[in-house]
């Protein structure tokens, strides 16, 4: 089986190296590297590790979706069994693809045939909590449930970072929507591969140390308001507007629109309290409490609050064409 690891990036000059280097390290060595660079303006190119990759460049910035497109088309065109996709920021550990190979070798062929993806557990680096997958129901989207004893369990969608996609399924599925650009490209195809009736599974054994950058936009920051404490999340405008606009849209259009019908889509997907475990709100009230982080701090985040709300409109409206 040949592997294919994929490696998107931009403006990751100073984490690169890294991301190769633990590719690299595997004790099942991956058969190739590809490095699919979004149009970086930094050094990202210039680094000495990309000798052992080939490197893909577009001209302008495609987002995540956009260079897995490249990354997948790429890999079936040179003949790859599997590619295994990954953010600049993740490092996997020595013995995942390993442990993901040795898992699928060991299944039913049925069962082989019938898997789309295996994927690493992802671990947030700083406070190592993992990330599990989710499960894509007509009652909205819950998290997936790892069963006591086994070393992987079922999942509908998993970020994309340390997920190996079968290219056999790919070719029957198709690849990702770039339409998405950057958030929820994930979960559109996730519910595409469940739509054409394969699974997806994550080993809770192959793990990935996601956000070794730890960068300020993907963290919360605590400020004191007299005596209290208040929590904000710190994201830049073009991902404020992305997620407003994708998880709208993939609620109404792309997933609960297309099977239950817009109006029961808005209320199952969009508006409605779920999840097992405590009340997880839908995506309109996801998205309405992103602008609200902002909306509290309005002299400070103009652009970002022009952002969402222009997210949210090209979301409801279905104009998934619209770019930042």
């Amino acid at each position: 089986m040949r592997v294919l690891a994929h490696i998107h990036t931009f403006n990751d000059a100073d984490i690169i190296g890294c991301t190769i280097t633990a590719l690299l390290a595997q004790t099942r060595p991956v058969d190739g590297i590809v490095v699919v660079d979004n149009g970086s303006t930094d050094a990202t190119l210039d680094h000495p590790s990309l000798k052992h990759a080939t490197v893909l460049r577009h001209s302008k910035n495609l987002g995540t979706s956009g260079a897995i497109v490249t990354g997948m088309n790429f890999a079936l065109e040179q003949g790859y069994d599997w590619i295994w996709v990954f953010d600049a920021d993740s490092l996997v550990r020595p013995d995942a693809l390993e442990k993901l190979l040795a898992a699928y070798s060991g299944w039913p062929p049925a069962q082989q045939k019938e898997t789309a993806f295996l994927a690493c557990l992802p671990r947030n680096q700083h406070d190592n909590q993992p990330y599990h997958g989710g499960m894509l129901t007509p009652r909205g989207i819950v998290l997936a449930v790892p069963a006591c004893g086994h070393g992987h369990y079922p999942c509908h969608v998993t970020i994309w970072s340390g997920c190996l996609f079968r290219l056999e399924a790919v070719r029957r599925i198709g690849v990702p929507d770039p339409d998405y650009v950057l958030d929820w490209g994930e979960f559109e195809y996730g519910a595409r591969i469940m739509r054409a009736q394969f699974k997806g599974f994550i080993h809770q054994d192959a793990v990935l140390e996601h956000n070794i950058r730890g960068a300020p936009s993907l963290n919360p920051i605590d400020v004191k308001i007299g005596g209290a404490t208040a929590r904000f999340y710190e994201f830049p405008p073009i991902r404020c507007y992305y997620m407003c606009r994708n998880t709208l849209y993939f609620a109404l259009y792309d997933f609960a629109g297309r099977q239950y019908g817009l109006l029961r889509g808005l209320w199952w997907y969009g508006c409605r309290l779920q999840g097992k475990s405590g009340p997880v709100r839908g995506v309109f009230w996801r998205s309405l409490r992103l602008t609200a982080n902002f909306l509290v701090r309005p002299r400070s985040h103009r652009k970002q609050i022009r952002a969402c709300f222009r997210g949210m409109w090209h979301g409801l409206t279905g104009n998934i064409a619209a770019r930042y």
